[in-house]
């Protein structure tokens, strides 16, 4: 093709897979794939060489990954990650900043999928979680909040993943890097919403992490310290929630009412003396916006808590 036929080409395409995202975005996943796959056929015809080209391509292939992952598809979408990557890998990722975000993007996507399967393929999920920390570091030329923040969720998805194995070597692991997601987005939480999602995860897998450790412990070895970070954990995530609750954002209420059947199962158990303070604070309407202590979710966790305190 010459050079005019080949823009039109591309422009054909990127309408194609504009039309397959709008529908994806709508939750119609399987009639955007025609559009990813027409779009693909299309991109297949220009030179691949030319990495602005070689990047529209793998695009082809990461959106069909990610609608046959959505589903269910796992093996068709792990193929199509396999060659997504291999025309990623392949660009010169230190002269746009597009195509690290993009390859780290795509390993992290990899990754959930390999993590989703039955049984999962958890060492293989780790390794494309590591590859995608490793490229998000040599990142120079991305916008450093920008690149933060993905490094915080690939960092927050690999403590998912390492705590699935459940063993004290990958609980360790796990709660090294979900301690890396919090460092750097602590600063951010209260206003910035992705970020508090980011911690707010992290935190929902320390405490699997600390609640694991406690049910394992025998009478009278649990250590104050197990007790405060798990309490500390509770405690600094409801806070979170509660304000942005106070703003209007109330996207975190399924990951609140976990934290807040953590916090109250811990302090009833080891420290029953707080308990009640635990959910005066909680619960306080002077705190918390009254749309979030009515919610379902809250509710059901506040009855959950007061049954468990009336057992014998």
């Amino acid at each position: 093709m010459d050079p005019q036929e080949i823009e039109a080409t591309d422009a054909r395409a990127s309408l194609l897979m504009k039309e397959g995202i709008r529908l994806m975005q709508s939750d119609n996943d399987a009639e955007a794939l025609p559009y990813f796959d027409r779009a693909l056929e299309l991109r297949r015809l220009l030179p691949a060489e030319v990495p602005r080209y070689a990047y529209g391509l793998s695009a082809c292939w990461l959106n069909r990954a990610e609608a046959l992952s959505r589903l269910g598809s796992h093996a068709q979408a792990l193929h199509a990650y396999r060659e997504a990557l291999a025309l990623l890998r392949t660009l010169p990722l230190g002269e746009d900043a597009r195509f690290s975000k993009r390859l780290a993007i795509a390993l992290q996507n990899r990754a959930l999928v390999l993590a989703a399967q039955n049984p999962p393929a958890v060492a293989d999920a780790i390794a494309a979680l590591a590859e995608a920390i490793s490229v998000l570091h040599s990142a120079e030329a991305m916008d450093a909040t920008e690149r933060g923040y993905l490094l915080a969720v690939v960092w927050m998805n690999l403590a998912n993943t390492q705590a699935s194995e459940a063993s004290i070597a990958s609980d360790l692991a796990a709660r090294e890097s979900a301690r890396r997601t919090l460092g750097l987005v602590k600063a951010r939480e209260h206003e910035d919403a992705a970020a508090a999602e980011a911690g707010l995860k992290a935190r929902h897998v320390l405490c699997h992490i600390v609640a694991r450790r406690l049910s394992l412990q025998a009478k009278g070895e649990t250590t104050l310290a197990d007790v405060t970070e798990a309490t500390d954990l509770a405690d600094e995530g409801l806070a979170l929630v509660r304000d942005w609750e106070r703003r209007g954002v109330d996207r975190f209420r399924n990951l609140a009412s976990d934290l807040f059947r953590f916090g109250g199962r811990v302090y009833a158990h080891y420290q029953p003396h707080f308990l009640e303070e635990f959910l005066s604070e909680q619960l306080d309407p002077e705190q918390s916006a009254l749309s979030y202590l009515q919610c379902r979710e809250m509710q059901d966790a506040a009855r959950e808590i007061e049954a468990n305190r009336r057992k014998p």
